[in-house]
């Protein structure tokens, strides 16, 4: 039978343990495959918000230079509104000329935003069909789904479980795939963290949002799923095993050292003609103003509590989503007056929210770091809805941590002072 895509390469996925020990064997089969030299980079892109995003690289290179015996490349591209022209040409051409291309921790949310769109990520995706062999773990195999969680936004600042597009750059290979790293993680110890960190009540709540033509691909921690696309099969290695849930909940396990075929990870909707599916149809008046009036009560209960156990980074994820629900609000034709009333709620939370990470001690940029992403987007939202006071004060507030924001023609960046 003749394979449908002869040419292309590999896509490593990594539940985690990118860069331990044991996983050594996984890198070692995928560079086995390389004829010739081998020519590895790491792209730095899904931990560019971090502010040790450079120790996570020197790691990385670290580790293939001393499991792999080659010197590894480093493609930086931390941001898109920072990049110059010169960073982002020399970053496609390290890309190019690699055939061992690799990224893993950070945000998968920010590996997105970053990377859509740009050059850069149309270089890999070109590569990859090339026969070149891509490796990604934990956010970075998360940001190519079709849908990904936002781990940081639910996990860590509390927002309501919720997908955003992710990069669909396994389409072409008609896969429509959700990518799950960490599904076996027992971090919580006491409390549920299976299925990346979001326990089973969250993640039931995720899996019912999505379509029922995504297919979801759960991966074990210290384990690989390795996609070969010119021989349209898998292989499971390392510690743990995969799960292939299909729609409805009905789930497929691959343990270690099994090999299964791509077949097993398309839906019925997808076949090699098919185009590639959109994301689900934008939600209704009705749902937009009976969301805004949720996230109202939400800020309601917390503004009479004064806090109460809401942590700082919950209040800032509360004050990011009644934001994003006031702007749907708008768009959908909510009533002016239901509007005005979630405006004055968004600025006594920032109010609170000021006054609580004001009055905390110590050094909180490190802490800040995971979320402040979020507190941009809320202060861009806040602009445009002409709340100019409100989102000066959010930079004070920000300015007041040593975390200094610039406005460039290209979006607001971020910076320890």
């Amino acid at each position: 039978m003749e394979r449908p895509f002869p040419s292309a390469g590999t896509v490593t996925l990594m539940g985690s343990g990118e860069l331990t020990e044991s996983m050594a064997r996984v890198h070692h089969w995928v560079t086995s495959r390389i004829e010739g030299p081998l020519e590895a980079v790491f792209l730095d892109t899904p931990a560019g918000f971090e502010l040790n995003a450079d120790s996570i690289s020197t790691r990385a290179r670290n580790y293939v230079r001393h499991h792999l015996g080659v010197e590894c490349a480093l493609a930086t591209f931390k941001s898109k509104e920072m990049a110059t022209d010169a960073e982002v040409r020399n970053a496609v051409r390290k890309i190019e000329h690699a055939n061992y291309i690799f990224a893993g921790p950070g945000s998968p949310t920010y590996a997105i935003r970053t990377w859509a769109g740009t050059p850069l990520i149309e270089t890999v995706a070109r590569r990859v069909d090339e026969g070149a062999h891509l490796v990604l773990a934990s956010a970075a195999a998360i940001a190519i789904g079709h849908y990904s969680v936002p781990v940081y936004e639910i996990y860590k600042v509390g927002a309501d479980p919720h997908w955003v597009e992710g990069l669909n750059l396994l389409a072409p290979y008609s896969l429509d795939l959700t990518i799950v790293p960490h599904w076996n993680n027992s971090e919580g110890g006491t409390y549920d963290t299976r299925f990346c960190f979001m326990g089973k009540p969250r993640f039931d709540a995720l899996e019912a949002l999505l379509p029922e033509w995504t297919v979801i691909l759960g991966i074990d921690e210290y384990t690989a799923c390795i996609l070969v696309l010119g021989e349209d099969a898998c292989h499971v290695m390392g510690a743990g095993q995969v799960t292939v849930r299909r729609p409805r909940g009905v789930d497929k396990v691959f343990p270690a050292d099994s090999t299964f075929s791509l077949d097993e990870l398309r839906s019925e909707a997808m076949s090699l003609s098919a185009p590639v599916l959109q994301a689900p149809i934008k939600e209704s008046a009705a749902q937009a103003s009976e969301e805004l009036a949720h996230r109202v009560g939400e800020a309601e209960r917390t503004l009479t509590a004064q806090k109460g156990g809401t942590s700082d980074g919950e209040l800032a994820g509360q004050a990011f989503e009644l934001a994003q629900a006031i702007e749907r609000a708008e768009t959908g034709g909510a009533g002016e007056e239901a509007v005005a009333r979630a405006r004055a709620e968004l600025k006594s939370l920032v109010d609170l929210w000021g006054r609580e990470i004001g009055a905390s001690g110590g050094d909180l940029v490190a802490n800040l770091a995971p979320f402040v992403e979020l507190l941009i987007d809320l202060r861009a939202k806040l602009r445009t809805a002409k709340q100019y006071a409100l989102a000066d004060e959010l930079r004070a507030r920000l300015g007041e941590l040593g975390v200094v924001l610039e406005d460039t023609p290209g979006g607001t960046t971020w910076r320890k002072r």
